[in-house]
Parts: structure tokens; sequence; C-alpha cells
């Protein structure tokens, strides 16, 4: 009996892909289909939801634009709503960014660095990539399900933007009341108590209680009564 000899078999070795910064995907300028697409969707999100703020951490602005649609931050000011973006530097060689909102004040450099893009709209709903590079949704902003979350970034970023704009913290703007002011004012004209309003906003008693004190002292209001008055004549309710 004859023994027949196959050559052998060579495996070729497999070689590992690179790790990728989930937002660094396509080259600088360049904007895929998918990711557009993705883009227009958050922007319409936000357009349509947003009540009263959107705020937004910015580490590389120039990467920044692939995930929302140029001009929704300059259209949403438009409609009379708080926007505020602190971003990093630009790259080398690159106009300052963010140009028309730092005109309107509404835009500031951070004194610190910034780990991800993010986004907070109403100081409840969070938007984030997703953490894992590999996961399908690395490179876009999503919302998250987190909103103690959300309403903790966005008290940092307040106290961030204040350090960035040489502001006293939780100071807005005369005649104007903070995003969370306007929450404070709603659940007040629930008639709720101090307990339920707390847990609505998802803080403790005692922090709702200074929250109205600080309330009463920006709409010189000696009384929950005089704060109901005011917010109506200014129209916050």
């Amino acid at each position: 009996m004859t023994e027949t000899l196959s050559a052998p078999v060579r495996l070729r070795r497999r070689e590992p892909v690179p790790a990728r910064r989930p937002w660094t995907e396509a080259p600088a300028g360049h904007i895929a289909g998918p990711a557009r697409g993705a883009a227009a969707l958050l922007g319409a999100e936000l357009e349509e939801l947003t009540r009263d703020e959107l705020i937004a951490l910015v580490p590389e602005p120039w990467l920044f634009d692939r995930m929302v649609p140029s001009g929704l931050f300059s259209k949403l000011l438009r409609q009379g709503l708080t926007v505020r973006v602190l971003h990093g530097p630009a790259r080398p060689g690159d106009p300052a960014p963010f140009p028309a909102l730092t005109r309107l004040g509404t835009a500031a450099p951070t004194t610190f660095s910034l780990p991800y893009p993010v986004i907070v709209r109403d100081r409840s709903v969070l938007y984030m990539p997703h953490p894992d590079p590999r996961h399908p949704m690395a490179g876009r902003l999503a919302p998250q399900p987190h909103v103690v979350a959300a309403r903790s970034l966005a008290v940092a970023f307040d106290l961030a933007w204040a350090a960035a704009c040489g502001q006293p913290p939780n100071s807005p703007p005369p005649g104007q009341v903070t995003a969370e002011q306007r929450e404070i004012l709603q659940v007040l004209s629930n008639g709720v108590t101090d307990d339920h309003a707390a847990a609505q906003l998802h803080m403790s008693r005692r922090t709702f209680a200074r929250r109205v004190a600080a309330l009463m002292e920006s709409l010189g209001a000696t009384s929950r009564f005089q704060v109901g008055v005011q917010a109506a004549r200014r129209g916050l309710v």
C-alpha cells in the first residue's frame, strides 16, 4: 500500500487589530454616512426636547463636530434657551473653537483636561459615548439613563464654568434664574411637600431647602408665596 503525503498547511498568523480611540476613526474633516446620520438624529432630538438648558464638555472640538450637526448650539440660542460650552484647545494652526459662541459669552476654554465629550440636557439627561471603544456607539453621543449622574455633572459644570469665566459659582445673569431654579419653581408651583419635591429633584430635603432659600434671594422674595408671585410676573412658570 502506497502512502500519499500532502503538502504541509501553513497557518498565517492573524495580527491583532490595534485599538483606536472611539471618536478618531475617520480622517479629520471627514464624516462618514452613518456618523452623519447619527449626528443629525441627535441634533433633531436635542432641538425638540431641550426645554431650558444645554451644556457641553468638549475635549477635542475638531472631533466633536462629527457628533453634533453644525450650528445646533446657535440655533438653540436663537430659541431663547441657555447654552454653555466648555472646550479644550484647538489644534496647532486651527482657529479658536466655537468663535460665535465665544463672542456671545456662551463658550469658554477649560482650565483642566476633559476625558470624554459630554452633553447634559436640562440637567436630567446625559449624552456621552459608550465607554467600550469596540461598541458600535463608542464614537457617537447617546442618551444614558443616569439622572443622578446628569445632575452631578451639571453641578460640576457650573463650578468649572465659574472658574473658566472668573465668575462666582451659581450666579445667573441679572434678572434670570438657572435651569435648576426653574425646576424648583415648577415643583413649588405644583404645591407638593418639601419631601416630595426633593425626591422629584433627586436631592436631599436639606439641599432642597438651601436651594429654595437661594432662589428667594435671587428673586428678592421673603416668602414662598412671593417667590410664586415674582416667578409669575417674570414668566418663569
